[in-house]
């Protein structure tokens, strides 16, 4: 998880008299992922210029904390970059400001650092010989290209963007594009929102459609088609999926599109490994919604027929307003389904600060959510988005609790990720031929039985006598073995390429012996 500004409150004061001094680090806007060498660089030394001259021991917090409300005094907060008193700020605007001290020193060293060349399976060539870029922003300019696409805001897929990115237009939804303006600052005249589901032409005689991806909000598949002079003939058709999860409705929708063979498919190929099973996203929604709705109905305790009561009942001065908080750990943007699934279940609302550097990201997205289910009032709600390491421990669920205690019982959090499921349950079978791999994929295709998420593998979790229960649910948003398995049977195509995973030859290898079998499986249908 990337982080921001190291912000010093008047908490911080106070943990100092105490003999411990709390440096919070800010959640970096839009991001999630593992910070680069670089960003490490950059804000180790931004740490070191604001703890240089300290004596006390060091605690660093990971949470997504704000200001303490109804604080009289607050310490004198500059900039560890520039020096500039930023105490006022709200705490986006004291993100925004370090970012942008951050991005300059960055670019002084990139002025010197030559980018890497882009990679081939970064660009999508057409038969004209035009060419585009799709989710490939990290590299040296290329004078032959003018047009990239972003399938959609997750780091890893926009790395290199800046303020500064001049190599072309770039082309997304508009929540992907409304994130990246809101992000980096960007000139509108550099981007172009694409609608969905419609043909744009982005040359004379190149078009794109936007397809729902089934991953994070914004998220796309790029169906790009090359046509004749008279844009009656298709010549090339070239499927970028970005990172999806697949269903029959985008299998329903290309095939529609479609009248011919796809010429390349860049397939995101995150679980193609045998035995990375998970049930259907629904499945998990339905099931999971159901089990918060029955614990609030019975009490946690009650329903695992568990004696232990929680202490804040032996402190409570008057009845709680609900009996449980659901903290449902998320990325920065992904992973919501859930939230917003046990939200209706429970006929409440979902819980974000106002002033929260979270709400100013889903600022940008509020038409994904259902109308009026996003509330700022506590007493409106028993549902609150939080970051995955907000549950990483008893003391992060404590921390983030406590102001909590006077208006719920007790906390559950559940943390939503196919690697959940998958890591219990993948043994990578002998397939040593093309027919053995074409009989597993078989054999998988009418299999159902791990379609449906059984209450048991959430159940069985429960840890008696636990003060706070977290529970994983096997939630995904990429494709799992078996949604490829019918995709790449479903789809008629000439060639498949991997996006992921190509760490290894033997890996690549292994990828491409799974996409002949399911070329010879999809010419037998």
């Amino acid at each position: 998880m990337k982080k921001s500004i190291v912000d010093l409150t008047s908490r911080d004061v106070r943990m100092r008299r105490r003999g411990v001094v709390t440096i919070k680090k800010q959640r970096k806007l839009f991001e999630f992922d593992i910070p680069t060498t670089n960003t490490l660089r950059v804000r180790q030394r931004s740490f070191e210029e604001v703890t240089s001259n300290r004596d006390d021991p060091v605690v660093i917090e990971d949470e997504e904390d704000e200001v303490e409300e109804g604080e009289e005094e607050e310490e004198e907060i500059r900039c560890p970059i520039c020096n500039v008193d930023i105490t006022k700020f709200e705490i986006y605007q004291k993100e925004a400001h370090a970012e942008s001290c951050l991005e300059k020193k960055q670019e002084r060293r990139v002025k010197v650092v030559k980018r890497p060349t882009l990679p081939d399976i970064k660009i999508l060539r057409f038969d004209s010989g035009y060419k585009v870029v799709v989710d490939g922003f990290n590299f040296e300019k290329d004078s032959g290209i003018n047009q990239y696409f972003l399938s959609h805001f997750h780091s890893d897929h926009y790395m290199g963007l800046r303020k500064s990115w001049d190599h072309g237009t770039i082309y997304g939804s508009q929540i992907t594009v409304d994130l990246m303006v809101s992000k980096f600052n960007m000139s509108r005249d550099l981007v172009r929102v694409l609608p969905m589901d419609r043909e744009t032409w982005v040359t004379e005689t190149i078009s794109v459609i936007l397809l729902d991806a089934n991953h994070c909000p914004g998220a796309t598949v790029f169906l790009f088609q090359e046509w004749d002079s008279t844009r009656q003939t298709v010549i090339k058709q070239i499927l970028h999926t970005g990172d999806f999860r697949s269903n029959p409705e985008l299998i329903a929708k290309l095939n529609s599109i479609c009248t011919s063979r796809i010429n390349q498919v860049y397939l995101d190929t995150t679980y193609l490994i045998p035995g990375f099973h998970f049930p259907t996203q629904n499945s998990v929604l339905e099931v999971t919604a159901q089990f918060a709705f029955d614990l609030v109905q019975k009490g946690i305790r009650n329903y695992f027929n568990d004696s232990q009561q929680s202490i804040f009942k032996f402190v409570r001065r008057k009845e709680s307003l609900f009996k449980c908080l659901f903290l449902v750990g998320t990325y920065t943007i992904g992973k919501e389904k859930l939230a917003i699934a046990i939200a209706q279940a429970l006929k409440t609302k979902i819980y974000i600060p106002k002033k929260s550097s979270r709400f100013k990201i889903i600022s940008n997205y509020t038409s994904y959510f259902p109308k009026d289910l996003i509330t700022h009032d506590l007493q409106e709600s028993c549902v609150h988005l939080v970051p995955l390491s907000t549950l990483r421990s008893k003391e992060s669920i404590e921390a983030y609790f406590k102001d909590y205690s006077s208006v719920y019982d007790d906390a559950v959090g559940f943390i939503p990720t196919g690697w959940t499921y998958t890591n219990k349950y993948a043994h990578a079978p002998d397939l040593p031929t093309i027919e053995s791999r074409i009989q597993y994929c078989r054999d998988l295709l009418k299999d159902d039985s791990k379609n449906t998420l059984e209450l048991k593998f959430i159940t069985r979790q429960y840890k008696q006598h636990g003060k706070y229960q977290v529970f994983r649910v096997p939630y995904s948003e990429h494709s799992s073995f078996k949604d490829l398995v019918l995709f790449g049977t479903s789809i008629p195509c000439k060639e498949i390429l991997a996006t992921v995973n190509l760490h290894s030859v033997e890996r690549i290898k292994d990828m491409h012996l799974w996409f002949n079998a399911w070329r010879i499986m999809e010419n037998e249908s």
